[in-house]
């Protein structure tokens, strides 16, 4: 199915693209949030699955990427605040508008995770479900000491390019993409703190306390996570509303890893429409 790409125009007049994949089901809505650095077009399949089975989707384009106009620069230093404030809330809003009276539910990939957790506890009554694809917590020492060290070296030179370029350069540090210096400041602050609290924001995955459903899909060969940090990113969560899933070749074929599952997700499609009918049923 071919998504129907919409520009949504946000309160601070940036404008966010939308993947739309409209369908004549009559299921939940749902809003997926991309992992750092990745574009809307890898969850299109994912999206396009959902869709056949009665499932309207829509993937935000994260600031920055794909679609995006915005390119971090000097200028151009968007947030987390950005998203979590702007963003997020009027995706949702449209998605209301277009399935009146349907179930929201929101899920991310990774950052779009944590996104994600953060926004339900913010905002409890307004999701009535909340889905983690490979999502685990940056925390520094939840990982083994290479993954550690990688972390820690980031976490020094994050703040240098502030000045120079002006911008994170993922592409050249093999993690992440290009990136905004404000928002990887906040996620620096994760990878050291191992909390979800940035800047001046404090109790941010716990205000509200979000009680309803969580799936959280994992997927084998991935080496961006780890217990440790899945657990922590799952924190915030009453523990028995979580339906924890780890998928292998046996779901997924040869299509495993951090973002490698999204190229053929059948797997994590079947988990998450099975997942949602037990919602209602």
């Amino acid at each position: 199915m071919q998504a129907i790409i919409h520009q949504l125009r946000v309160a601070d007049g940036s404008d966010i693209p939308l993947l739309w994949f409209p369908s004549d089901g009559e299921g939940q809505c749902l809003l997926l949030l991309p992992a750092l650095g990745i574009q809307a077009k890898l969850y299109r399949t994912l999206a396009s699955q959902l869709s056949a089975a009665g499932h309207p989707v829509a993937i935000m384009e994260q600031r920055g990427h794909g679609t995006s106009s915005l390119r971090p620069d000097y200028r151009c230093r968007y947030s987390l605040d950005d998203m979590l404030d702007y963003d997020i809330p009027a995706a949702l809003e449209w998605l209301e508008q277009q399935c009146p009276g349907r179930p929201l539910v929101m899920g991310g990939h990774s950052l779009g995770g944590h996104l994600t957790t953060i926004y339900a506890a913010c905002n409890p009554r307004q999701l009535a479900g909340v889905v983690h694809l490979a999502c685990a917590f940056p925390y520094c020492d939840d990982f083994p000491a290479a993954q550690r060290r990688l972390l820690k070296f980031l976490c020094a030179v994050i703040p240098v390019f502030k000045f120079i370029p002006g911008y994170y350069p993922g592409d050249l540090l093999g993690f992440g993409s290009r990136e905004s210096t404000a928002m990887m400041a906040q996620w620096r602050q994760w990878a050291l703190s191992g909390d979800f609290n940035y800047d001046k924001h404090t109790d941010l995955a716990t205000r509200g306390a979000y009680t309803g459903p969580v799936l959280a899909l994992e997927f084998e060969r991935d080496g961006f996570t780890t217990e440790a940090a899945l657990m922590r990113a799952r924190m915030p969560f009453q523990q028995d509303r979580i339906t924890r899933i780890r998928l292998g070749e046996a779901e997924q074929g040869d299509y495993l890893g951090h973002t490698q599952w999204a190229r053929q997700p059948d797997g994590a499609r079947l988990s998450i429409v099975d997942w949602l009918a037990k919602l209602v049923s």
